[in-house]
Protein backbone atom coordinates (compact mmCIF):
# COMPACT_ATOMS: atom_id res chain seq x y z
CA UNK A 1 0.00 0.00 0.00
CA UNK A 2 0.90 3.48 -0.75
CA UNK A 3 0.11 6.66 0.77
CA UNK A 4 -0.35 9.57 -1.75
CA UNK A 5 0.67 13.31 -0.08
CA UNK A 6 -0.64 16.43 -1.41
CA UNK A 7 1.81 18.91 -1.73
CA UNK A 8 -0.01 22.46 -1.97
CA UNK A 9 1.10 25.26 -3.35
CA UNK A 10 2.68 28.33 -0.86
CA UNK A 11 -0.59 31.04 -0.18
CA UNK A 12 -0.16 34.28 -0.65
CA UNK A 13 -0.45 35.87 3.33
CA UNK A 14 -3.67 36.60 4.30
CA UNK A 15 -5.05 40.04 4.02
CA UNK A 16 -2.13 41.50 2.35
CA UNK A 17 -1.09 42.16 -1.00
CA UNK A 18 1.78 40.04 -3.10
CA UNK A 19 3.70 42.20 -5.51
CA UNK A 20 4.26 41.23 -8.78
CA UNK A 21 1.46 38.94 -8.70
CA UNK A 22 -1.11 38.44 -11.44
CA UNK A 23 0.85 40.92 -14.17
CA UNK A 24 -1.23 40.49 -17.01
CA UNK A 25 -4.00 42.74 -17.49
CA UNK A 26 -6.59 39.94 -18.18
CA UNK A 27 -5.91 38.60 -14.61
CA UNK A 28 -6.14 41.79 -12.53
CA UNK A 29 -9.37 42.25 -10.96
CA UNK A 30 -11.28 45.30 -9.18
CA UNK A 31 -9.81 44.25 -5.58
CA UNK A 32 -5.81 43.91 -7.27
CA UNK A 33 -6.13 47.23 -8.45
CA UNK A 34 -7.43 48.42 -4.96
CA UNK A 35 -4.82 46.87 -3.67
CA UNK A 36 -2.24 47.95 -5.30
CA UNK A 37 -3.20 51.39 -5.45
CA UNK A 38 -3.89 50.88 -1.22
CA UNK A 39 -0.12 49.64 -1.38
CA UNK A 40 1.18 52.41 -3.78
CA UNK A 41 -0.89 55.29 -1.39
CA UNK A 42 0.84 54.81 1.67
CA UNK A 43 3.78 54.29 0.32
CA UNK A 44 3.88 57.60 -1.83
CA UNK A 45 2.61 59.51 1.10
CA UNK A 46 5.10 58.56 3.58
CA UNK A 47 7.79 59.41 1.00
CA UNK A 48 6.13 62.91 0.42
CA UNK A 49 6.05 63.61 4.04
CA UNK A 50 9.63 62.75 3.91
CA UNK A 51 10.13 65.33 1.16
CA UNK A 52 8.87 67.97 3.37
CA UNK A 53 10.90 67.27 6.25
CA UNK A 54 14.49 67.24 3.60
CA UNK A 55 15.26 63.98 4.58
CA UNK A 56 13.87 62.80 0.46
CA UNK A 57 14.95 64.46 -2.49
CA UNK A 58 11.44 65.15 -4.38
CA UNK A 59 13.17 63.60 -7.79
CA UNK A 60 12.35 60.06 -5.90
CA UNK A 61 8.61 60.73 -7.00
CA UNK A 62 8.98 61.12 -10.88
CA UNK A 63 8.34 57.25 -11.30
CA UNK A 64 5.11 57.35 -9.72
CA UNK A 65 3.89 60.44 -10.64
CA UNK A 66 3.32 63.43 -13.08
CA UNK A 67 6.35 65.97 -13.39
CA UNK A 68 3.97 68.68 -12.41
CA UNK A 69 3.44 67.05 -9.26
CA UNK A 70 7.62 66.51 -8.72
CA UNK A 71 8.02 70.39 -9.62
CA UNK A 72 5.51 71.63 -7.32
CA UNK A 73 6.94 69.31 -4.61
CA UNK A 74 10.62 70.73 -5.37
CA UNK A 75 9.12 74.29 -4.94
CA UNK A 76 7.33 73.41 -1.64
CA UNK A 77 10.29 71.98 -0.41
CA UNK A 78 13.23 74.58 -1.50
CA UNK A 79 10.26 77.19 0.53
CA UNK A 80 10.70 74.95 3.56
CA UNK A 81 14.12 74.94 3.52
CA UNK A 82 14.37 78.46 3.72
CA UNK A 83 11.99 79.68 6.21
CA UNK A 84 14.05 76.74 8.34
CA UNK A 85 17.85 78.85 7.61
CA UNK A 86 16.04 81.55 8.80
CA UNK A 87 14.53 79.92 12.12
CA UNK A 88 16.84 80.47 14.90
CA UNK A 89 16.01 76.94 16.99
CA UNK A 90 16.30 74.67 13.54
CA UNK A 91 16.83 71.46 15.44
CA UNK A 92 13.40 71.52 17.04
CA UNK A 93 11.52 71.94 13.02
CA UNK A 94 13.48 68.74 12.56
CA UNK A 95 12.19 67.20 15.43
CA UNK A 96 8.40 68.23 14.03
CA UNK A 97 9.14 65.84 11.10
CA UNK A 98 10.43 63.15 12.52
CA UNK A 99 9.97 59.63 11.58
CA UNK A 100 6.99 59.75 9.54
CA UNK A 101 4.63 56.62 9.79
CA UNK A 102 1.36 55.90 8.21
CA UNK A 103 -1.99 55.87 10.42
CA UNK A 104 -4.56 55.27 8.07
CA UNK A 105 -5.17 54.69 4.61
CA UNK A 106 -8.58 55.09 2.52
CA UNK A 107 -9.04 54.66 -0.49
CA UNK A 108 -12.18 55.01 -3.34
CA UNK A 109 -13.15 54.81 -6.53
CA UNK A 110 -14.86 57.44 -8.14
CA UNK A 111 -14.50 56.86 -11.85
CA UNK A 112 -12.92 53.41 -13.88
CA UNK A 113 -9.40 53.38 -13.73
CA UNK A 114 -9.38 56.66 -11.31
CA UNK A 115 -8.87 56.02 -7.50
CA UNK A 116 -8.61 58.64 -4.55
CA UNK A 117 -6.88 58.24 -1.84
CA UNK A 118 -6.55 60.19 1.70
CA UNK A 119 -3.58 59.02 4.06
CA UNK A 120 -2.87 59.92 7.70
CA UNK A 121 0.60 60.43 8.51
CA UNK A 122 2.29 60.97 11.95
CA UNK A 123 4.99 62.09 12.85
CA UNK A 124 6.74 62.95 16.10
CA UNK A 125 4.93 66.48 17.09
CA UNK A 126 2.34 66.21 14.68
CA UNK A 127 -0.25 64.17 12.63
CA UNK A 128 -0.69 65.39 8.68
CA UNK A 129 -3.42 64.37 6.52
CA UNK A 130 -2.48 63.50 2.79
CA UNK A 131 -4.80 63.41 -0.44
CA UNK A 132 -3.88 61.45 -3.80
CA UNK A 133 -5.49 61.14 -7.19
CA UNK A 134 -4.58 58.27 -8.93
CA UNK A 135 -5.12 57.46 -12.51
CA UNK A 136 -3.96 55.17 -14.77
CA UNK A 137 -1.72 56.43 -17.34
CA UNK A 138 -0.24 53.87 -19.92
CA UNK A 139 -0.93 50.44 -17.59
CA UNK A 140 0.40 52.27 -14.86
CA UNK A 141 -1.14 54.19 -11.92
CA UNK A 142 0.08 57.40 -11.52
CA UNK A 143 0.09 60.04 -8.84
CA UNK A 144 -1.67 62.89 -10.75
CA UNK A 145 -2.88 65.01 -7.62
CA UNK A 146 -1.29 65.66 -4.65
CA UNK A 147 -1.82 67.42 -1.58
CA UNK A 148 -0.76 67.55 2.12
CA UNK A 149 -1.68 69.14 5.14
Amino acid sequence: MSVATAVSAPQPPSGGYTWRADRSRAGLTHKNDLERVTAMSRSFAQAAVEILGGTRPATQLARWTTQDVVERFEQRAAMLRLVQEQYRDRASLFEVHKAPRVRRVRVCSPAPECYEASVVIEESARVRAVALRIERINQQWRVVHLEVG
